[in-house]
């Protein structure tokens, strides 16, 4: 039986919405409301692995089931950005954020480039050898990071993906990883 990892997307924060870099916040209730819908449109997983930060453990609280925590599956960290929206970055430190967003070995002070984010992402996913549906409920970032290796696409590539809250991508193993919709 092959891998399947259903990667869901954390219930929407405030941060996103704001258009901030996360902190550990919890998500709004709304998306709660709709992680419990979407836990019927799922086959059954084996279990759901989860990132460790109270947005994805309680998103994956509203899915139900056996959680096994993951800190491989730990949100992107962007340093001392933590907390600041893009707007204010770009107002205030415009050539950095512009670095940051043109080249994946930049990093904001004190956090990982896109290329660690991805490194971390990729050496977790050819190390999953179990078999059967997971759930896997972490961040954007962290879905954007397994899509590219997945495919084996460029860093490069990491800003020309967007992931909605609650989106769900599905990877399958079976040889090598495939993007499946």
């Amino acid at each position: 039986m092959p891998t399947r990892l259903s990667f869901i997307s954390h219930a929407r924060t405030e941060a996103q919405r704001q258009g901030r870099f996360a902190l550990d916040e919890p998500p709004e209730p709304k998306g709660l409301e709709k992680a419990a819908l979407i836990a019927s449109a799922l086959k059954k997983p084996v279990r759901i692995l989860c990132a460790p930060e109270a947005r994805t453990l309680q998103t994956a609280h509203a899915l139900g089931g056996e959680i096994e925590t993951i800190p491989e599956l730990e949100d992107y960290d962007a340093g001392d950005w933590k907390g600041h929206s893009l707007a204010d970055l770009q107002q205030n430190i415009p050539q950095a954020l512009a670095e940051w967003i043109s080249n994946p070995d930049k990093a904001p002070h004190g956090g990982e480039t896109v290329n660690e984010l991805c490194v971390r992402v990729g050496t977790w996913l050819d190390s999953f050898r179990e078999e059967g549906h997971f759930a896997v409920v972490t961040h954007p970032f962290v879905i954007r990071a397994a899509i590219l290796h997945a495919l084996q696409a460029c860093t490069a590539s990491f800003n020309l993906i967007d992931i909605e809250p609650l989106a769900i991508v599905d990877l399958r193993f079976n040889d090598r990883w495939r993007l499946r919709f």
